[in-house]
Protein backbone atom coordinates (compact mmCIF):
# COMPACT_ATOMS: atom_id res chain seq x y z
CA UNK A 1 0.00 0.00 0.00
CA UNK A 2 1.27 3.48 -0.63
CA UNK A 3 0.76 6.80 0.77
CA UNK A 4 -2.56 8.01 1.30
CA UNK A 5 -4.14 4.29 0.97
CA UNK A 6 -4.35 3.93 4.71
CA UNK A 7 -6.84 7.15 4.98
CA UNK A 8 -10.47 6.79 5.40
CA UNK A 9 -11.48 9.93 6.25
CA UNK A 10 -11.30 13.58 5.90
CA UNK A 11 -8.92 15.57 7.87
CA UNK A 12 -6.54 12.74 8.19
CA UNK A 13 -2.82 12.96 7.72
CA UNK A 14 -0.28 9.93 6.86
CA UNK A 15 3.20 10.39 7.30
CA UNK A 16 5.73 7.56 7.11
CA UNK A 17 3.02 4.92 7.13
CA UNK A 18 1.35 6.27 10.38
CA UNK A 19 -1.74 7.94 10.07
CA UNK A 20 -3.52 10.53 12.16
CA UNK A 21 -6.56 12.83 12.47
CA UNK A 22 -10.04 11.96 12.08
CA UNK A 23 -13.64 13.15 13.64
CA UNK A 24 -13.14 10.69 16.70
CA UNK A 25 -9.30 10.53 16.73
CA UNK A 26 -6.94 10.97 20.20
CA UNK A 27 -4.74 12.84 17.78
CA UNK A 28 -6.53 15.50 15.69
CA UNK A 29 -5.92 17.72 12.69
CA UNK A 30 -6.29 21.54 14.14
CA UNK A 31 -4.83 23.06 11.51
CA UNK A 32 -3.51 22.87 8.32
CA UNK A 33 -1.61 25.95 5.36
CA UNK A 34 -0.38 25.58 2.44
CA UNK A 35 -2.05 22.32 1.00
CA UNK A 36 -4.52 23.67 -0.69
CA UNK A 37 -3.36 27.55 -1.69
CA UNK A 38 -1.45 27.56 -4.70
CA UNK A 39 2.34 28.57 -3.99
CA UNK A 40 3.92 31.90 -5.79
CA UNK A 41 5.30 32.30 -9.03
CA UNK A 42 8.70 33.18 -9.81
CA UNK A 43 10.51 35.20 -12.88
CA UNK A 44 9.82 38.76 -13.91
CA UNK A 45 8.40 41.18 -16.46
CA UNK A 46 11.30 42.31 -18.67
CA UNK A 47 11.26 46.43 -19.05
CA UNK A 48 9.98 47.76 -22.56
CA UNK A 49 13.09 49.84 -23.48
CA UNK A 50 12.33 53.76 -23.94
CA UNK A 51 8.49 52.67 -23.51
CA UNK A 52 6.08 52.37 -20.62
CA UNK A 53 5.38 48.95 -19.44
CA UNK A 54 6.80 45.43 -19.52
CA UNK A 55 7.42 42.61 -21.94
CA UNK A 56 5.25 39.43 -20.34
CA UNK A 57 7.95 37.00 -18.76
CA UNK A 58 7.31 33.65 -18.33
CA UNK A 59 6.00 32.31 -14.63
CA UNK A 60 6.71 29.30 -13.66
CA UNK A 61 5.60 27.60 -9.38
CA UNK A 62 7.93 28.08 -6.61
CA UNK A 63 8.41 24.57 -4.60
CA UNK A 64 5.33 24.06 -1.79
CA UNK A 65 5.53 24.57 1.96
CA UNK A 66 2.78 22.67 4.12
CA UNK A 67 2.14 23.19 7.84
CA UNK A 68 0.25 20.89 9.87
CA UNK A 69 -0.37 21.12 13.83
CA UNK A 70 -1.79 18.24 15.96
CA UNK A 71 -3.27 18.32 18.90
CA UNK A 72 -3.80 15.33 21.23
CA UNK A 73 -7.49 15.48 22.14
CA UNK A 74 -7.16 12.01 24.53
CA UNK A 75 -5.81 12.49 28.56
CA UNK A 76 -1.78 12.67 28.13
CA UNK A 77 -1.10 13.54 31.63
CA UNK A 78 2.53 11.47 31.06
CA UNK A 79 2.73 13.02 27.90
CA UNK A 80 2.92 9.81 26.12
CA UNK A 81 0.90 10.67 23.60
CA UNK A 82 2.89 13.88 22.82
CA UNK A 83 6.20 11.87 22.90
CA UNK A 84 5.06 9.35 20.26
CA UNK A 85 4.26 12.46 17.74
CA UNK A 86 7.79 13.59 18.42
CA UNK A 87 9.25 10.43 17.89
CA UNK A 88 6.97 10.29 14.22
CA UNK A 89 8.37 13.69 13.36
CA UNK A 90 12.18 12.83 13.88
CA UNK A 91 14.72 14.03 11.88
CA UNK A 92 17.00 11.83 9.29
CA UNK A 93 20.03 13.07 8.43
CA UNK A 94 20.12 14.21 5.04
CA UNK A 95 16.62 13.50 4.70
CA UNK A 96 15.30 12.35 1.37
CA UNK A 97 11.66 13.67 0.06
CA UNK A 98 9.24 11.21 1.15
CA UNK A 99 5.84 10.73 0.63
CA UNK A 100 2.73 12.90 2.62
CA UNK A 101 -0.72 12.63 2.26
CA UNK A 102 -3.97 14.72 3.48
CA UNK A 103 -7.06 14.53 3.38
CA UNK A 104 -8.50 18.08 2.99
CA UNK A 105 -10.88 20.06 0.70
CA UNK A 106 -10.54 17.45 -2.36
CA UNK A 107 -13.08 14.36 -2.77
CA UNK A 108 -10.18 11.64 -2.33
CA UNK A 109 -6.29 11.74 -0.62
CA UNK A 110 -3.77 13.73 -2.28
CA UNK A 111 0.14 13.24 -1.64
CA UNK A 112 3.27 14.96 -2.42
CA UNK A 113 7.07 14.06 -1.80
CA UNK A 114 8.63 16.50 0.53
CA UNK A 115 11.41 16.80 3.25
CA UNK A 116 10.17 17.73 6.85
CA UNK A 117 12.29 20.52 8.45
CA UNK A 118 10.77 21.95 11.05
CA UNK A 119 9.16 20.55 14.05
CA UNK A 120 7.95 22.66 17.14
CA UNK A 121 5.71 21.77 20.19
CA UNK A 122 4.14 24.80 21.54
CA UNK A 123 4.67 25.18 25.40
CA UNK A 124 2.16 28.06 26.23
CA UNK A 125 -1.35 28.35 27.70
CA UNK A 126 -2.91 25.33 26.01
CA UNK A 127 0.13 22.96 26.35
CA UNK A 128 -0.47 23.42 30.04
CA UNK A 129 -3.60 22.85 30.23
CA UNK A 130 -3.44 19.38 28.41
CA UNK A 131 -3.53 20.29 24.89
CA UNK A 132 -0.30 19.24 23.62
CA UNK A 133 0.43 20.36 19.99
CA UNK A 134 3.05 19.60 17.68
CA UNK A 135 2.96 21.53 13.85
CA UNK A 136 5.23 20.53 11.20
CA UNK A 137 6.64 22.04 8.22
CA UNK A 138 7.42 20.73 4.79
CA UNK A 139 9.15 22.08 2.08
CA UNK A 140 8.31 20.12 -1.67
CA UNK A 141 9.98 20.95 -4.79
CA UNK A 142 7.55 19.69 -6.63
CA UNK A 143 4.61 21.66 -6.24
CA UNK A 144 1.97 19.83 -7.48
CA UNK A 145 -0.39 17.39 -5.60
CA UNK A 146 -1.61 13.92 -6.78
CA UNK A 147 -3.93 11.47 -6.31
CA UNK A 148 -2.88 9.06 -4.02
CA UNK A 149 -3.08 6.07 -6.86
CA UNK A 150 -1.22 5.33 -10.44
CA UNK A 151 -3.26 5.42 -13.73
CA UNK A 152 -2.15 2.56 -15.47
CA UNK A 153 -2.89 2.21 -18.69
CA UNK A 154 -3.32 -0.98 -20.87
CA UNK A 155 -0.65 -2.58 -22.84
CA UNK A 156 -0.51 -1.39 -26.55
CA UNK A 157 0.96 -4.43 -28.48
CA UNK A 158 2.23 -3.75 -31.46
CA UNK A 159 -0.20 -4.60 -34.87
CA UNK A 160 1.90 -5.43 -37.58
CA UNK A 161 5.88 -4.55 -38.65
CA UNK A 162 7.90 -3.67 -41.49
CA UNK A 163 9.31 -5.24 -44.48
CA UNK A 164 11.93 -4.74 -47.09
CA UNK A 165 8.56 -4.19 -49.35
CA UNK A 166 8.49 -5.55 -52.83
CA UNK A 167 11.77 -7.97 -54.26
CA UNK A 168 13.02 -8.06 -57.68
CA UNK A 169 12.98 -9.71 -59.76
CA UNK A 170 9.16 -10.21 -58.92
CA UNK A 171 7.92 -13.96 -58.19
CA UNK A 172 4.19 -14.48 -57.51
CA UNK A 173 3.10 -14.84 -55.37
CA UNK A 174 3.62 -10.77 -54.63
CA UNK A 175 4.83 -9.48 -51.52
CA UNK A 176 4.56 -6.33 -50.27
CA UNK A 177 5.18 -5.94 -47.09
CA UNK A 178 3.03 -4.23 -43.97
CA UNK A 179 4.62 -0.88 -43.93
CA UNK A 180 5.71 0.56 -40.46
CA UNK A 181 3.23 -0.87 -37.06
CA UNK A 182 1.54 1.96 -35.24
CA UNK A 183 -1.07 2.23 -32.25
CA UNK A 184 -2.33 4.39 -30.20
CA UNK A 185 -3.74 4.64 -26.09
CA UNK A 186 -6.33 7.38 -25.24
CA UNK A 187 -5.15 8.81 -22.08
CA UNK A 188 -7.09 11.03 -19.38
CA UNK A 189 -5.87 13.66 -16.65
CA UNK A 190 -8.23 13.90 -14.09
CA UNK A 191 -6.51 16.98 -12.78
CA UNK A 192 -6.48 20.68 -12.96
CA UNK A 193 -2.63 20.67 -13.62
CA UNK A 194 -0.72 19.03 -16.61
CA UNK A 195 0.36 15.81 -15.64
CA UNK A 196 3.99 13.74 -16.73
CA UNK A 197 3.62 10.27 -17.83
CA UNK A 198 6.41 8.02 -17.44
CA UNK A 199 6.21 5.41 -20.25
CA UNK A 200 7.54 2.01 -20.52
CA UNK A 201 8.65 -0.16 -23.86
CA UNK A 202 9.29 -3.56 -24.21
CA UNK A 203 11.31 -4.94 -26.85
CA UNK A 204 11.46 -5.71 -29.61
CA UNK A 205 11.20 -2.29 -31.30
CA UNK A 206 13.53 -0.96 -33.60
CA UNK A 207 13.51 3.08 -34.27
CA UNK A 208 11.05 3.58 -32.03
CA UNK A 209 8.88 6.57 -31.84
CA UNK A 210 5.94 7.57 -28.65
CA UNK A 211 3.77 10.86 -30.21
CA UNK A 212 1.32 13.28 -28.96
CA UNK A 213 -1.33 13.38 -31.83
CA UNK A 214 -3.04 16.60 -31.19
CA UNK A 215 0.66 18.51 -31.02
CA UNK A 216 2.96 16.47 -32.98
CA UNK A 217 5.44 16.32 -29.82
CA UNK A 218 7.36 13.18 -30.39
CA UNK A 219 10.15 10.87 -28.14
CA UNK A 220 11.72 9.53 -31.19
CA UNK A 221 14.67 7.11 -31.02
CA UNK A 222 18.52 6.41 -33.84
CA UNK A 223 16.75 4.93 -37.04
CA UNK A 224 19.92 2.48 -35.56
CA UNK A 225 18.83 1.63 -32.59
CA UNK A 226 16.83 -1.15 -30.96
CA UNK A 227 15.50 -2.17 -28.08
CA UNK A 228 15.60 -5.89 -27.94
CA UNK A 229 13.89 -8.70 -27.34
CA UNK A 230 13.15 -9.24 -23.32
CA UNK A 231 14.54 -5.51 -23.05
CA UNK A 232 12.46 -2.25 -20.81
CA UNK A 233 13.15 0.58 -21.40
CA UNK A 234 11.80 3.37 -18.55
CA UNK A 235 11.34 6.66 -20.14
CA UNK A 236 9.92 9.56 -17.28
CA UNK A 237 8.80 12.87 -19.07
CA UNK A 238 8.90 14.65 -15.31
CA UNK A 239 12.53 13.77 -14.55
CA UNK A 240 13.55 13.60 -18.55
CA UNK A 241 15.28 10.41 -18.19
CA UNK A 242 15.93 7.36 -20.22
CA UNK A 243 16.89 4.36 -18.71
CA UNK A 244 17.28 0.44 -19.28
CA UNK A 245 17.97 -1.27 -16.10
CA UNK A 246 19.31 1.70 -14.24
CA UNK A 247 21.47 2.70 -17.36
CA UNK A 248 21.05 5.97 -19.27
CA UNK A 249 19.87 5.36 -22.74
CA UNK A 250 19.12 9.09 -23.22
CA UNK A 251 21.92 9.21 -25.97
CA UNK A 252 19.59 7.49 -28.71
CA UNK A 253 17.48 9.72 -28.15
CA UNK A 254 17.56 12.33 -31.28
CA UNK A 255 14.25 14.04 -30.91
CA UNK A 256 12.97 14.80 -27.79
CA UNK A 257 9.60 16.87 -27.43
CA UNK A 258 9.32 15.91 -23.58
CA UNK A 259 5.12 16.35 -23.28
CA UNK A 260 2.53 16.35 -20.66
CA UNK A 261 -1.19 15.34 -20.19
CA UNK A 262 -3.24 18.29 -20.55
CA UNK A 263 -5.60 18.73 -17.49
CA UNK A 264 -9.47 17.33 -17.86
CA UNK A 265 -9.45 16.09 -20.97
CA UNK A 266 -8.12 12.96 -23.19
CA UNK A 267 -4.62 12.77 -25.04
CA UNK A 268 -3.98 10.14 -27.52
CA UNK A 269 -0.45 8.77 -27.97
CA UNK A 270 0.72 6.67 -30.52
CA UNK A 271 3.39 4.65 -30.37
CA UNK A 272 5.51 3.24 -34.09
CA UNK A 273 8.47 0.76 -34.81
CA UNK A 274 10.06 0.30 -38.12
CA UNK A 275 11.07 -3.74 -37.01
CA UNK A 276 9.34 -6.51 -38.14
CA UNK A 277 6.35 -7.87 -35.55
CA UNK A 278 6.80 -8.89 -32.16
CA UNK A 279 3.97 -10.01 -30.04
CA UNK A 280 5.71 -9.52 -26.83
CA UNK A 281 6.61 -6.19 -28.06
CA UNK A 282 4.43 -2.79 -26.37
CA UNK A 283 4.11 -0.08 -24.85
CA UNK A 284 2.57 1.17 -21.27
CA UNK A 285 2.01 4.76 -19.85
CA UNK A 286 1.70 5.49 -16.29
CA UNK A 287 0.62 8.86 -14.58
CA UNK A 288 -0.88 10.50 -10.98
CA UNK A 289 -3.68 13.03 -11.85
CA UNK A 290 -1.89 16.19 -10.97
CA UNK A 291 -3.36 19.27 -9.27
CA UNK A 292 -2.04 22.78 -8.43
Amino acid sequence: MGAGDHLTEVWQIEWRNVVWGGATSDVRLTDLSGWLEKPSLRGSNPDRPGRHGQFPGRKYSEGRTVEVELTVFADDDDFTTLRSLEDAFSYAEDPAEEELAIWAGTEQPHMIRARLEKVAVPTDHEWSVGYHRVRCQWVASDPNRYVHWVAVSPVLGMPGGASTGITFPITFPITFGTGVSSGSLTLWNGGNAPAWPTFTLTGTLVAPTIMRTDTGQKLQFAPSYTLLDGETMTIDTYDRTVTIAGVSRRDQLIVADWFSLPPQRDTVITLSSTGAYDSSAGLTSSHYWTYL
